[in-house]
This record gives structure tokens, sequence and C-alpha cells, in this order.
């Protein structure tokens, strides 16, 4: 009686969207994270020096 995961895809032929879009968000929010950090970082490193 194990748990089964369904996953409905539906994709209407209007539908016109890229596939990398949702890979280039990713890598953006991850690319701001990265530079947001390295700002605190390198601010609170000016703050003590």
């Amino acid at each position: 009686m194990g748990a089964s995961k369904v996953h409905n895809h539906k994709k209407t032929s209007g539908e016109k969207e890229l596939p990398r879009t949702g890979t280039w968000i990713s890598l953006g929010v991850v690319a701001a994270v990265i530079l947001f950090t390295y700002l605190v970082l390198y601010g609170l490193y000016m703050g003590r020096v």
C-alpha cells in the first residue's frame, strides 16, 4: 500500500514557454545571493579595517 506520486503536467498547444526560462531564473537567483553575500561580507570587513 505504497503512496504513489501523481504528476499532472498538462501543456496546451497554445503555450509557448521556453524550457530554459526556469534555468535562467534559477541562475539569476543564485548569482544574486552570491553577490549579496559577497557585498555583506565585504562591508563588514571594511567596517572593521
